[in-house]
Order: structure tokens, then sequence, then C-alpha cells
């Protein structure tokens, strides 16, 4: 299989990897159509959507912290948040509202379990998993999801995750639990200033799919702020 060595590498087999690494590297940026320079990793200019308070937070960071950076990225509703769901005789899955108590027979199915920052601890340490609904009062909220799927699910998501950053627009992706899909954040260059009406943000998205680059109208997504179900944050 390419990519793996039995035994000691030889210098030779080492070039060869290295040899397809670099076709697989032409190609990718033939297909994403990358102008030079383009091709390097993101700099601090990247970062900038985390200037915000609380401020950078890595591994070392007190707890306290990481919630409130992860409440100022994923801000969403805190009156309910979602848990999800699967049913292994039917291979069926997804989420819906998590209750105070967990759902049982005879709970109050309006008893929402609100989003506390105990909850997003549990979830940041992988006690939980846990979904936010995004969409606010008024039709506002704070970030949209793009959602890729299909063969080329990758290299769309790729490619409007470039011409967002083109446009200076702040935006993050992820590889879906599938492993073949893929799900771009976007938030606007400021996005923790207040919540923008969603009509905006889909607005923004549809300018960063077509208009930077038309060739981007392959891209198989839908966003939109998600209404009725939850959005995954790992």
């Amino acid at each position: 299989m390419p990519g793996q060595f039995h035994g000691s590498p030889d210098l030779a087999q080492i070039r060869a990897e290295l040899t397809r690494l670099q076709t697989e590297n032409g190609r990718l940026r033939r297909l994403l159509q990358l102008r030079p320079g383009e091709d390097v990793p993101p700099g601090a200019t990247q970062t900038g959507i985390f200037d915000a308070p609380p401020g950078a937070v890595d591994n070392d960071s007190p707890s306290e912290k990481k919630i409130a950076f992860y409440r100022a990225l994923f801000a969403a509703r805190n009156d309910v948040n979602a848990v999800r769901w699967e049913n292994n005789r039917t291979g069926r899955s997804g989420w819906m509202p998590a209750v105070r108590g967990g759902w049982r027979k005879g709970a109050d199915r309006r008893d929402y379990r609100a989003l506390t920052d105990e909850v997003i601890r549990r979830h940041l340490t992988g006690e939980l998993e846990i979904g936010v609904y995004p969409l606010l009062d008024g039709d506002r909220c704070w970030w949209l999801a793009a959602d890729f799927d299909g063969r080329t699910a990758m290299l769309d998501a790729l490619a409007y995750v470039k011409a967002a950053r083109a446009v200076g627009a702040s935006v993050a992706l992820e590889v879906s639990r599938s492993g073949v899909g893929a799900h771009a954040w976007l938030s606007s260059p400021h996005p923790f200033r207040r919540p923008r009406p969603a009509n905006r943000h889909r607005t923004a998205s549809r300018y960063v799919t077509h208009r930077p680059a038309p060739h981007l109208r392959a891209a198989r997504q839908e966003p939109s702020p998600m209404r009725s179900r939850a959005c995954l944050h790992r």
C-alpha cells in the first residue's frame, strides 16, 4: 500500500515516496486552482478569530478559559442543547433535545437541559457528546455550518475554505463523523460582537461559493444555520 514501508526503508524507497507525495500535492493544487503562495500552511492572520476574549487557549489552559472559548466559538442557545441517539436495530441515528434526567417513559419532553458550563465541561472531557442549537430569537445566529458530502466532499470543502479566506471570512474545517464528508464553520471577521440575521450568513456563504471563484459551483452543500437539528462540535 502506498505510504507504508515494510521493515526499514532504504533511501530509494524514501525518495520514491517523496516523489509520489510531491506528485499528489501537485495534482491537488491543480484541482483547487491554487496560485503561488496559496498552498502554504495558514499563518498568524488565519488565527485572528481567537483574538477576542478569552484569547488563545491550549491544553494547559484552565477549564474555565476552555469553556469560555467554546462558548465564544460556538455561541448558541443556552436554554437547550442536543443529545445524539442511535437505534442499533434499524441503524438509524440523529439528534434530539436533551431533557433533565434523560429520556424515559413519562419524562417531561419540554424540561430541556440547559447548556451550562458543567455540560460543556463534560463534553470537552468526553463524558458527554452534545450538540447546540445556533438559531436565536429573530432568526439570528453567530455562525453558519456548511456540509459537504460525496466523493469530492473534501476537495469541495477545501475550495470553500480557500474562497472564504480570500474574502477575509473566518472559516474552520473538520472531517465528518463518517470520514468521507466535511463541515466548514463560517463566521464573520468579527464573530464575537453580536449575532447577525441568518439570511446574511447564507448570503455570505453564497458569495464565498460563487463570486470569488465560480468553479466552486460544484460544491454540494446547503449552507444554512440549522433550525431543527443540532450541530455537533467535538
